[in-house]
């Protein structure tokens, strides 16, 4: 009988089975899955919260109202679940400073403040809605709605006065306006009811609400157009007014309703009595001026307010 002797395997022979060995056992367990994948989990930690920031950057964006971007959010410590459903978003308050962010399916929620002042690593934008013109429109031409469009715009592209509402009533071209063009305040004025005289009024002629009429007109206006005949009481004719001019306020002065050396009425009393006597004016008046007068029943000088043309009340 003989014996088969078997040698044993060299120190470094029995270090590199057991190192094979372990890689061998390393690559099954990975490949069942035994192990985590750190790298995919962060992978997909980072996309869930890119979406997140894209849902929120497109509703902010359909709020141009909102007050600023978001703040916070791009801080590696702020993080987000995954939400089948979506998140859902809505203002915190009033002042829009604040969202509210959801998601339901998670039973999560956080509050996300806004910043007015631009960022660098800013997602979010500032958006406006303004009107641009899809055809040219000629100087006092209606402006219609069908030739406007309303466009979101970046607020930082947007002009200080341009119009992000319509006015009410219709409205025309100030000056000629171009296709594409954003509408601004100055480039539409309404038609308004102006002062029209209705005859030629000489310089100094006393101003009378039957001397004009109130008409709609839809050319520009002066920007000092009278608008109201009420208030025109006491007033002159500081130029020569031409007929069916549009009246200004540069067309009219104070009238002197008092001359010096003239007679006039001045009245005393109260409520209850009032007595009228005859007065020489000392001085020019103008209506509300305190001026000297004398009493001619007394021969005594007075001071009286000048209430009319050649009419005046004595100051107690």
């Amino acid at each position: 009988m003989s014996l088969t002797v078997f040698k044993r395997p060299a120190r470094s022979a029995r270090r590199q089975l057991r190192f094979g060995s372990a890689v061998l056992v390393f690559a099954l367990a990975s490949t069942l899955g035994l192990f985590p994948t750190y790298g995919a989990a962060n992978t997909a930690s980072a996309l869930t919260k890119q979406g997140f920031i894209t849902q929120l950057e497109r509703w902010l964006a359909a709020h141009p109202h909102a007050q600023g971007s978001a703040q916070g959010i791009y801080d590696n410590r702020f993080t987000v679940p995954e939400c089948a459903e979506g998140f859902s978003f809505a203002f915190h308050d009033q002042h829009r400073r604040t969202v509210t962010a959801q998601c339901a399916s998670a039973v999560w929620q956080r509050h996300i403040r806004l910043r007015k002042e631009k960022h660098a690593h800013s997602v979010a934008r500032d958006y406006q809605s303004v009107y641009e013109l899809q055809r040219s429109v000629a100087a006092e031409e209606p402006v219609t709605h069908n030739v406007l469009k309303k466009v979101k715009k970046l607020s930082r592209h947007v002009a200080q006065n341009a119009l992000t509402d319509l006015p009410r009533d219709q409205f025309f071209a100030a000056r000629n306006l171009r296709k594409g063009q954003m509408l601004v305040a100055a480039d539409v004025y309404t038609a308004q009811y102006v002062a029209i005289a209705d005859k030629t009024i000489p310089m100094g002629h006393p101003i009378t609400t039957d001397l004009f009429r109130l008409q709609k007109v839809t050319s520009r206006v002066p920007n000092d157009a009278v608008t109201d005949l009420s208030g025109l009481e006491h007033l002159a004719a500081n130029r020569l007014i031409h007929q069916k001019s549009i009246l200004r306020k540069r067309d009219l002065k104070k009238a002197k309703l008092v001359q010096r050396g003239e007679q006039l009425i001045l009245s005393a009393g109260s409520q209850n009595y009032s007595i009228e006597t005859i007065a020489v004016a000392l001085q020019d008046g103008y209506f509300g001026d305190q001026i000297r007068l004398k009493n001619l029943a007394s021969n005594q000088e007075v001071r009286a307010v000048v209430s009319g043309i050649n009419r005046a009340k004595a100051l107690r």
